[in-house]
């Protein structure tokens, strides 16, 4: 009984010791171009000017993805591409968020410039 804990614990080890291994089987392009896309898109939404630690996140990481897929490590790229999506996604939500703002905050100092009882 006792060893079958002692096989238990050194199984565990091992399964928690296990290096990632990304397959390189994988096809990294169309998550890459997926990746441009958003970053095109949050360029759109003005990410960078009112997101640019968001953009610049994602800049990077499909860069790092391109890298990658370059050096055939298909597997690392697909994982970077999917961080840039998500950093993408994120930088356009920031930006989208910033024009809501100052959107909100326009039309509350145009509430406040109304006179008492509203416009007539």
């Amino acid at each position: 009984m006792r060893h079958l804990g002692v096989m238990a614990g050194v199984l565990l080890l091992a399964a928690c010791a296990a290096g990632r291994v990304y397959p390189n089987e994988v096809n990294s392009t169309a998550t890459i171009a997926e990746a441009e896309r958003l970053v095109a898109d949050a360029q759109q939404a003005g990410a960078d000017s009112l997101a640019s630690a968001e953009i610049t996140a994602a800049r990077q990481a499909l860069q790092a993805a391109r890298d990658l897929e370059q050096r055939g490590e298909r597997g690392r790229a697909q994982v970077e591409a999917l961080r840039a999506q998500a950093e993408a996604r994120y930088a356009r939500a920031v930006a989208e968020r910033s024009v809501a703002q100052r959107a909100q905050t326009r039309a509350r100092e145009a509430l406040a410039a109304l006179p008492p009882g509203g416009a007539r």
